[in-house]
């Protein structure tokens, strides 16, 4: 079993001890402020006061962020796959329209 190490957060006033492997320490801490920041923006809002529900829609606009960015990954590479494939099938009709060599394998012309 690997070791686990102790981070301190803090979030909306109170204080978490996550454990953690040593090599994730530093995405947690990046985690950890992107859910600041998120907590912050609707804090700055004003609309919303209970820290529950903070958290809440923090995590959910987290969550939304990320399947947007994991939509437009897969749609990007949907996009790309298209090209290619239509890129192969013009170079075989264009393959399948030109002469073959002639069978000693010197070009004439």
């Amino acid at each position: 079993m690997s070791n686990l190490v102790q981070v301190d957060v803090n979030l909306l006033g109170r204080q978490f001890t996550i454990a953690t492997p040593p090599q994730e320490q530093d995405t947690l801490r990046q985690a950890v402020r992107l859910l600041g920041d998120k907590i912050e923006q609707i804090q700055g809002s004003g609309r919303i006061m209970d820290t529950d529900k903070i958290a809440i829609m923090a995590a959910l606009n987290i969550a939304h962020d990320l399947l947007k960015t994991k939509v437009g990954e897969n749609l990007e590479m949907a996009e790309f796959q298209r090209r290619i494939q239509a890129m192969v099938e013009a170079a075989d009709a264009a393959l399948g329209q030109t002469q073959p060599a002639d069978a000693g394998g010197h070009c004439t012309g």
